[in-house]
């Protein structure tokens, strides 16, 4: 079964790293490091940020390779978070 997406970083969400609601139950759509008991731990961030924030972290982690990071920022701007009809 394919993960969903979280839907601010774009990055796969597993049991493991599922973020969690206000009342500590699960949430399926954000995963633990953008999304902690029911808000966003950057409330600040923007699409552009997230990008930034992302490229970054293909510089200094060898788990992403650039190329899959520039594809996941590609999609950033369809993700809930991004979306401009959800604010």
């Amino acid at each position: 079964m394919k993960p969903n997406l979280c839907q601010s970083c774009g990055f796969p969400i597993f049991e493991e790293n599922k973020s969690t609601n206000r009342d500590n139950s699960k949430n399926d759509d954000y995963c633990t490091n953008c999304y902690q008991n029911g808000e966003f731990l950057d409330h600040s961030l923007t699409l552009h940020g997230m990008q930034v924030k992302l490229m970054k972290m293909a510089a200094f982690h060898n788990e992403f390779t650039l190329g899959e990071v520039e594809q996941i920022s590609i999609n950033l701007s369809r993700l809930k978070r991004w979306q401009m009809s959800s604010i």
